[in-house]
Formats: structure tokens, sequence, C-alpha cells
């Protein structure tokens, strides 16, 4: 029987799907090798229309790229993959026009593409996030003292984020630098520090406190044990980025002789619970930071009031709790956010409960969704 996707496709929707990858190879034009991939998808029915047989919600460009990436990863002697530096390596990278050999490895490979495309949705485990994440814990914590530390992150994937402090994250400044973590780690993270909060961190003796407790929750948690959910994981970042899956290996490996416990289920339904085990890790009386990083911008915005429900209703029962966000603007309940344009359009919020006692909310600043850079303040001191 003939695949009804590849056969008849919806042609309003295979438009859609072409324009988005039109889109995205004008707005990601530095990248090469997608940039070009994609402009050409965008005039090509027959490549396109795989992306038809996408779950709703994931009809999107990065999805049909992480599909064939994963396929490249898999089969390193494709002629496509000599296009991958993730594959050859940055120095043995093919030159000139990928789209042949792309074109000619996705229609020889079309059931395989689908069926991944039919299955999987994009998730990312974006390591250089720690240089966000590591300067956020230290502001939220900067008030509490040797009080341990239990992280929960919602969206965690694989959990990689989870092992921050186990990672050398340096903030770089035109007056110097600041390093957060471990600075003998092989897991190397680095953001243009633009505001010198680095140096705020410093002056105030704050650190990156170490981690007792780290749980995430996420609808799919990638094993870390199992090759082919890294490999997903992997595929979903972009090949041509310098260091990021360079980074990404380095902290697969560093983590798995003891990875993070990673709950599956909805963030919201299963907050309480992934709270509860993080402090029975790190005590009872561990601060609690809840962390998201684009995770809640995929939730309805009643779910996200959900979530924000029952973190009020938690700070009844843990006397230090934070909840960290690296979100899109818009998504975080009771920030009170700048109107104006964001470069990156990623802001960093902080809101706080002591004993019982909501602080006034708090955005830190803002930062690259890659942790590239970062552009923020110290919150102020509980009175």
């Amino acid at each position: 029987m003939p695949d009804p996707v590849r056969s008849s496709p919806d042609p309003i929707r295979l438009a859609r799907i072409q324009r988005r990858f039109s889109e995205f190879a004008t707005e990601y034009a530095a990248l090469p090798l997608y940039s070009t991939v994609c402009r050409h998808v965008a005039h090509d029915d027959e490549t396109a229309s795989l992306l038809l047989a996408a779950r709703p919600g994931q009809a999107r460009p990065v999805l049909w790229l992480a599909a064939l990436h994963h396929l490249v990863l898999r089969n390193p002697d494709l002629p496509a993959a000599r296009w991958y530096p993730s594959v050859t390596g940055a120095a043995s990278v093919a030159t000139g026009d990928p789209w042949p050999d792309v074109r000619l490895t996705v229609l020889d490979h079309v059931d395989e593409l689908t069926r991944l495309i039919a299955t999987h949705g994009t998730q990312t485990n974006e390591v250089n996030r720690a240089v966000y994440v590591a300067v956020g814990l230290a502001a939220a914590t900067v008030d509490s003292g040797d009080v341990p530390l239990a992280i929960v992150e919602l969206g965690a994937s694989a959990g990689l984020l989870l092992g921050v402090d186990q990672y050398a994250v340096e903030l770089s400044s035109p007056t110097g630098s600041a390093l957060l973590g471990d600075g003998g780690s092989a897991v190397r993270c680095s953001g243009e520090d633009r505001s010198g909060v680095g140096a705020l961190l410093t002056a105030a003796g704050a650190a990156l406190p170490a981690v007792r407790g780290r749980v995430g929750v996420d609808l799919e948690p990638v094993d870390l044990a199992s090759v082919d959910e890294v490999r997903w994981l992997e595929a979903c970042l972009w090949p041509e980025v310098p260091g990021r899956i360079e980074r990404f290996r380095a902290a697969a490996d560093l983590l798995r002789p003891d990875p993070p416990t990673v709950l599956r289920g909805d963030m919201v339904d299963r907050l309480t619970d992934a709270v509860t085990l993080a402090r029975t890790d790190a005590g009872g009386g561990a601060h609690v930071v809840v962390l998201s990083s684009w995770a809640m911008t995929y939730l309805p915005a009643p779910r996200r009031r959900d979530l924000a429900a029952v973190l009020d209703e938690l700070a009844g029962t843990v006397s230090h709790l934070s909840w960290l966000t690296a979100e899109p603007r818009g998504c975080v309940p009771g920030l009170d956010e700048p109107e104006v344009a964001l470069e990156g359009n990623t802001v960093l919020g902080l809101q706080r409960w002591r004993h019982g006692h909501a602080l006034p909310p708090t955005v830190l600043g803002t930062c690259h969704p890659h942790g590239a850079w970062i552009d923020a303040s110290l919150p102020p001191s509980p009175s």
C-alpha cells in the first residue's frame, strides 16, 4: 500500500512547511550546511514532504534536520555524511555544494527518515546553557549560606544541565574572567559576560554551590546508557556550531557512570515528586532550586499558571525555594519583563520563597539561548 504522506501530500500543509524551511535558511544564513539544505528543501516537494509525517506541533525544519543528522551519525559512509563536522571532524568537512549528496541520501532513505520524523520530537541538552544556569544558581543561593543545594530541572532530557557544578564555566569580560564550577573539568563552558556579573559574584563571595540532590522531569527522558537515545539527542544539536558536539559528548561521558535521575512525565504533574526525591538526596533542609531552560515555552498558558501554583504550595513546606527560569519573554507567570525587543529573546528570571514568604520576582537579565553571552545582575538581598 502506498504511503499517503508521500503519494498525495496536502498541498496547503506542504506549502506551510516549505515556507518554514525558507525562513530557517534566512534566519540562520551563517550556518553554511543547514541554511543551504533548507533553502533547497523549501523548493523541493519530495524532500520537504517527509515532514508531513511529524506529530502535531513537531513539523519544524529542526526535526527534519535532526532526522538526517541521526542518519549520518549512524551511517558515516553515506554521501551526505562528508558534509557534517560531527562525523568527519571540522578539518575534514567537504567543500562546495552539499545539496546533491544530501538529496541523494534523503531519497535513498525515505522510509527510515519518515519513521524517525513520525516517532520523534526535537530534544536538546545544550550543555553551554550551563553559563547562565551557573550564574542563576549562584545568584539564587547568595543568601542561603552553607545550606545544601538540590536542583530540579523541568524538561531535562538526559539531565546534563543537572551536572552544572561538575563543569568548568568561564565568564569572560573586558576586565577579566570569572570561573564557576570545577576548573579542572573536561567539560568546558564559556560565555561573554556583558554586565560584569562574574565580578559581582566574586565580590559578593558567591560561588556555584555543590549540588547534593539533582532530579529532572521530562516527557521522554534520555538514558545515557542507551547509544541510540544519546545519538538522537546529539542529532538535535546543530553540527556547524563550534564546540557543541564535543561539549555534549564530554558531558555525557562525565555523567554516564552516575547519571542524574530524570522522572518520566509532565513537568507540572511530577514537580512535587521531583522536589521530594531531590530533598531526600540533599536533606530536608536543602535549598531547592527549580530550573527551566526553554521548556515552559512548550506549555500552554494555563499549565504555566498551574506550575506557578504548585510552586506556591511547595513553598509552604520548603524553607528555601527558588524558581530559576531562562525562557522566551511572556512564558513565566509573575515576571515583570521588559516590553522592548530582546536580543536572544531569553529572559533570566528568579522567583524566591523564604520560610513560606514570597520575595518580589526579579528579572536578572537576558542571555543568549545557548549561553554564548549573558547580561545579568544580582538580585536584591532579601529584607
